[in-house]
């Protein structure tokens, strides 16, 4: 038999109990509300992401063909290069906008899928977005 003294007891404890478990937490939500994302991390991640590896692709593609001098040749050095440039611009603008401790890792780009046109609309909607959020 139980005392009358652990009857309140027992009630407490349960009614403790419910009061908890219907409580929603405060504070997980207000944190989860200040690590949200940056708004254009993900444009700017691809499009710096794209540019990388299609300048890495036209180096390796450099090395294996032999193009014919002239127009061609002087002009495929300094595209490369730009694309290059946009990467280191773009990941510059990424890690100015947000904690790269929390972006996961890149996703793996094939070179055949690249295309000039491809990672230049990539850049310009980056840069778009990057204006639209300023």
């Amino acid at each position: 038999m139980i005392p009358r003294l652990m009857i309140p007891r027992l009630m407490m404890g349960v009614l403790l109990l419910a009061v908890a478990a219907c409580t929603p937490p405060v504070a997980e939500a207000s944190a989860a509300e200040a690590e949200a994302p940056w708004a254009c991390r993900d444009v700017v991640r691809g499009a710096a992401v794209e540019a990388y590896a299609l300048a890495r692709f036209r180096d390796d593609q450099r090395a294996v063909i032999l193009l014919p001098a002239g127009k061609a040749a002087a002009g495929y050095e300094p595209e490369t290069r730009l694309l290059s440039d946009e990467g280191v611009r773009l990941l510059g603008l990424l890690k100015a906008n947000a904690e790269p401790e929390t972006l996961p890792p890149p996703f793996p780009v094939s070179p055949s899928a690249m295309t000039d046109k491809k990672v230049a609309t990539g850049i310009a909607a980056a840069d778009a977005c990057v204006a639209n959020a300023a």
